[in-house]
């Protein structure tokens, strides 16, 4: 007969932290395998657009404390990655084109600052904070798709690689306002989502969502406790998050679902966990893994910006009045 020694609860803690920490090595090991086993480097841009208005401080303190990290796991896996930083919260302004330095990614993320303290940023602070159009804009699929640049040498147009997978990363804890811009302007709130999504099926990007959870940003964006996956938030499940999705009939025409339904990748999370350490570095594991596992861009061809636009225009002709009026 075994004889078991029973542990005191200070050191079932140790054990378990020792237990979590030797998984967490383990699953990041294997994630860089699957790297590393590739025959030509993964090809990936990624765009974080972030809310940069004045209840967004924490939020964008954790996202720049966990950034590092992920730039070393994406370099030792050798993703051929590139970095841009857009804010918004007035105009939506690129204050970081596409650069493959992870450093330099990671002093755009150090000059978001919230106030009247002193950033690279024009740190407009106020709203609209449209999100949906963000996207659209960062996409080249809006009619004024023209990013403020008022920071930067470059021109405010985001020029992807054609054989890259756009990984478009969204931070905000509100619900998207009407366009900044009249011409993108011209939809209910429907209308938007449904262009939003539209511009990211047509580019075959994925979409990493950090959202809040209310009743308009669950019919835009999504609604992350429908999202399935580990506690740790690896092995996305995207057949049952979507199930879950349409299962609600405030979330079943969301951006998250219509793009997920298209089979590309769409995750919402909770914006609130960017405040806390373990969350913000599962969130940039699970991004890794979705890099190191992607399939590639399918074999389709991608519509133009301009092709893109007219659409946009298109529906912008509805003319419909929407929830919020600009600021």
């Amino acid at each position: 007969m075994s004889i078991r020694k029973k542990l005191s609860s200070s050191q079932a803690n140790v054990v378990g932290r020792k237990c979590a920490a030797t998984f967490a090595a383990a699953s990041l090991a294997m994630l860089l395998s699957i790297g590393s086993s590739h025959a030509a480097p993964i090809k990936t841009d990624f765009v974080f657009m972030i809310d940069a208005t004045a209840s967004m401080a924490g939020e964008i303190a954790g996202v720049r404390a966990g950034f590092s990290s992920f730039v070393g796991s994406l370099n030792a896996a050798t993703v051929d990655a590139r970095y841009a930083v857009v804010v918004y919260g007035g105009a939506p302004e690129l204050t970081l084109d596409f650069t493959s330095s992870g450093s330099a990614a990671q002093t755009a993320l150090n000059n978001i600052t919230i106030g009247a303290n002193p950033g690279i940023q024009n740190n407009h602070n106020f709203n609209p904070e449209a999100g949906l159009e963000v996207i659209r804009m960062v996409l080249g699929a809006a009619p004024n798709s023209n990013l403020a640049n008022n920071n930067i040498p470059q021109d405010g147009i985001l020029n992807f690689r054609a054989d890259a997978r756009k990984n478009l990363i969204l931070v905000t804890d509100e619900d998207s306002d009407n366009p900044y811009y009249n011409a993108n302007d011209g939809f209910n709130l429907q209308q938007e989502v449904d262009a939003t999504a539209l511009a990211v099926i047509a580019n075959s990007a994925f979409l990493n969502m950090l959202v809040s959870h209310d009743a308009n940003s669950e019919q835009q964006y999504g609604d992350y406790i429908h999202d399935v996956s580990d506690a740790d938030l690896l092995n996305f499940d995207a057949a049952a998050t979507l199930a879950n999705l349409n299962g609600s009939t405030i979330t079943d025409n969301s951006l998250q679902a219509q793009v997920l339904t298209a089979g590309l990748l769409a995750r919402t999370f909770n914006v609130a966990g960017a405040n806390n350490a373990d969350f913000v570095n599962n969130f940039f594991a699970a991004k890794l893994e979705e890099v190191l596992t992607d399939p590639g861009l399918p074999p389709t061809t991608v519509p133009e910006p301009s092709i893109l636009a007219l659409l946009g225009l298109g529906l912008v002709g509805f003319g419909f009045s929407r929830r919020k009026g600009k600021v």
